[in-house]
């Protein structure tokens, strides 16, 4: 017998299931409205019928929580206890299959695909192929007159917001019967394994799929947060960029014109060319925001450091975290840390941060990227790629596999009117002529008046860096800030080690292999550098050249990759105003040293050639112009030590790889649809960062001791955990390893640490970057 008189959808406050489905309903003609543009472009490229395809997208939200009428789940909402015998969203898949059965909304190979049912099915879990294998239904349901009612109200809502191809329908008893474990295994699941759907070759189950899980969610959360004034992107102004720029005080007062130009070309993908810290966020923002219509703005960056600072920066434009989200694996500790969310705010803001709900989102380029290998909620940040304006900054950085995986991530998203802003200072020709393949129709933005620009002095020394270190200390004595980039931590710890003379509050070493606590206070300081009396050194891997926005005065660093030479330079008299403090200085002192035989052989051990070839050409330039380089002179540097010989076939074979893997991974393990399991083999090869080890994620013995991260771990205070976290080789960690902290894969590693060193690394992973 039923148990109850009110059919609840929540509880505390109670709403009906009927109030709640009328809140999803009132909020859909809105989604299609953000959505219209993607609902045109796939029903035109599948073939199928835009009112059909609307139709059917509202009975998805009509009937996504229909089987909440269960004592079962009545039970469970009013007790808040978790019942195993219940899965509302499995069971709500019998009542809108007994109505749509005979009239899927395509089919592949006389095979009926049912999305709508996928949809539902799946709106609080992920679809796998063992989805609800564990699941025993034990459905009471209520009696059949409210199924009548809950289908008139349907039928009323249907007429009220005019939903095309509309046909009244009506409740029939035998939806109850359905088993709906069968529907999803035989119906749908089986089919995925035999490829019915797979075979195809297009992406069209993968993209149908997409837009039908994103629809009902986007109705579903807006309804059960009760936040109704949600903005998808629509609003964004960049004349409230310009008001912002102009109130900020820093001496602004009108755009350049590359920066105008960019905003001018905003229906149109760019491929932004400018020096570092000249501007290019902001024509990248402006870009983004004129002409935006329901349009969301995604920018992408290659480390959480960069990330972080962006978003920093998106905040200062946007005012409101509510438009302005944070997505990579650390986000969640950053949020905590910020004043202006509530810690009861937290979690929601998480969600919508990872599922690029809100209407701006800056992220690691792994976030996108993992998406497209169906990874954690990659409905939703696949959804919002679409009809998107995606800004991808620092394409350079990538290895030639992520570079290839981004490159098939564009060519997936393209079709569907989303436009990409490219951004780099030093994108060589040979790159270039890769990214056209997959975004052939961009407009270039260049600025020739920054071509004669020059800030710096560049002098090359025949000489390794730790030979330089009386130069190093006599700039620090004449007061000067001094960056010193090494290629690896062991050679950065070697040059630390022989500041010994110079005091600790006046030196840092800062490379990646500390835990996340400390890194933050070292990059607040690095950024606060120009604020510091007196001198002040600095000695960094690369883990500084896209990291900060910070301003020294002197740079030393070894020999590297010309690209990323240009990243570091951008670290030193970035703004090219150094004769502001140091008025004796034209431009700032660059010294090159020759690489160790040690980065040669680890850490660009692909890219001998390009090492050799830089400096040599940098030595000839410098020699020509007396060090006087110019912006051009670098540009010219790129193109001509980045050819096809020196990158090597391995190279582009490798981006070729890339970009096949991501369909071969499509079809052959997840269907298009299923989400990917962590146990996949597969997951291995998955990875955005190529490289010689997989990193995962650790923290010291002593720390764990000293502030019981398994209890930390078992009160859910990830945040604590995270804090003392850092990334090292899986080797390394197995090595050394006690043990794991419970409940989670973070590794306990016996290895000493300081905030000043950072790890005690062995002898043996001394090569490190």
């Amino acid at each position: 017998m039923f148990k109850y008189d009110k059919i609840l959808a929540k509880s505390n406050p109670e709403i009906t299931l009927e109030q709640h489905i009328k809140d999803c309903l009132s909020v859909f003609p809105r989604v299609l409205q953000w959505k219209g543009n993607l609902i045109d472009l796939m029903a035109k490229e599948y073939g199928i019928d835009k009112g059909l395809l609307i139709c059917r997208l509202f009975l998805t939200v009509a009937f996504h929580d229909i089987a909440k009428a269960t004592n079962a789940f009545q039970t469970k909402v009013r007790t808040r206890k978790i019942n195993e015998q219940e899965s509302h969203a499995l069971s709500s898949i019998a009542f809108l299959y007994s109505v749509i059965k005979d009239y899927p909304l395509t089919v592949f190979k006389d095979i009926p695909y049912y999305p709508e049912l996928m949809s539902i099915a799946t709106h609080h879990s992920k679809l796998h192929k063992e989805s609800f294998d564990e699941i025993r239904l034990n459905n009471e349901y209520t009696d059949d007159n409210y199924f009548v009612r809950y289908y008139s109200m349907v039928n009323e809502q249907a007429q009220c917001y005019n939903i095309p191809q509309w046909e009244n329908i009506e409740f029939k008893n035998e939806a109850l019967s359905e088993d709906p474990r069968t529907i999803l295994r035989s119906i749908i699941i089986k089919r995925f394994d035999k490829n019915a759907y797979v075979n195809d070759k297009s992406n069209k189950a993968r993209d149908i799929f997409l837009l039908f899980k994103s629809v009902l969610h986007y109705c579903d959360w807006i309804a059960s947060s009760g936040n109704f004034d949600y903005k998808y992107g629509n609003g964004l102004d960049n004349n409230a960029i310009t008001h912002k720029m102009l109130s900020a005080g820093k001496g602004f007062k009108v755009w350049n014109d590359f920066q105008l130009k960019s905003a001018a070309a905003s229906t149109q993908n760019i491929f932004v060319q400018i020096s570092t810290g000249q501007g290019k966020t902001e024509a990248a923002t402006l870009w983004a925001t004129n002409n935006n219509h329901y349009q969301k703005i995604i920018f992408l960056l290659p480390t959480m450091v960069t990330t972080n600072k962006m978003w920093k920066r998106m905040l200062q434009f946007f005012d409101s975290h509510d438009i302005v989200g944070l997505s990579h694996s650390a986000a969640q500790y950053y949020l905590k840390d910020d004043d202006e969310i509530a810690a009861d705010d937290i979690r929601n803001h998480t969600l919508y941060n990872r599922t690029f709900f809100k209407p701006v989102t800056v992220a690691t380029v792994d976030q996108l990227i993992y998406s497209f290998f169906n990874w954690g909620h990659w409905v939703m940040t696949g959804a919002a790629s679409y009809n998107a304006k995606i800004i991808v900054d620092e394409i350079h950085i990538y290895d030639a596999y992520t570079f290839g995986l981004l490159l098939q991530t564009i060519e997936c998203i393209r079709p569907f009117n989303t436009q990409f802003a490219i951004m780099s200072a030093s994108l060589p020709n040979v790159l270039k002529n890769e990214l056209e393949k997959v975004l052939p129709d961009y407009i270039l933005i260049q600025e020739p008046a920054h071509d004669e620009k020059q800030r710096h002095k560049i002098e090359i020394r025949d000489s390794l860096i730790e030979d330089n270190l009386e130069n190093i200390k006599e700039h620090f004595y004449n007061g000067r800030k001094v960056l010193v980039v090494c290629n690896t931590i062991a050679k950065a710890r070697e040059v630390f080690s022989g500041l010994n003379a110079i005091p600790c509050e006046s030196k840092m070493l800062y490379h990646s292999q500390f835990i996340l606590l400390d890194k933050k206070k070292k990059e607040k300081l690095l950024e606060s550098i120009g604020e510091i009396d007196g001198g002040y050194i600095a000695v960094c891997t690369q883990i500084v050249e896209v990291s900060l926005d910070i301003d020294f005065d002197v740079l030393f660093t070894e020999n590297a990759p010309i690209d990323a030479i240009i990243q570091r330079l951008g670290r030193v008299n970035r703004k090219g105003k150094i004769e502001e403090r140091i008025s004796e200085w034209q431009f700032a002192p660059v010294i090159i040293t020759k690489e160790s035989e040690k980065s040669r052989k680890y850490v660009y051990k692909d890219l001998k050639s390009i090492l050799s070839e830089t400096y040599n050409q940098i030595s000839e330039k410098v020699n020509q112009n007396n060090g006087n380089l110019k912006e051009k002179d670098f540009r010219e540097l790129v193109n001509s030590i980045y050819t096809d010989e020196a990158l090597g076939e391995k190279y582009f074979e490798e981006i070729e790889r890339a970009k096949g893997f991501v369909k071969e991974v499509w079809k052959k393990v997840l269907k298009n649809v299923f989400t990917l399991n962590i146990e996949d083999a597969k997951l291995n090869e998955i990875s955005s960062r190529k490289s010689d080890y997989v990193s995962v994620e650790a923290v010291t013995l002593k720390h764990f001791q000293d502030k019981n991260f398994d209890e930390v771990a078992a009160n859910k205070q990830f945040d604590v955990l995270r804090e003392y976290t850092l990334k090292v080789p899986i080797h390394l960690a197995k090595r050394n390893t006690f043990r794991t902290v419970k409940d989670t894969n973070i590794y306990i590693i016996d290895l000493g640490y300081d905030e000043i060193v950072g790890l005690h690394l062995l002898p043996d992973d001394s090569n490190m970057i």
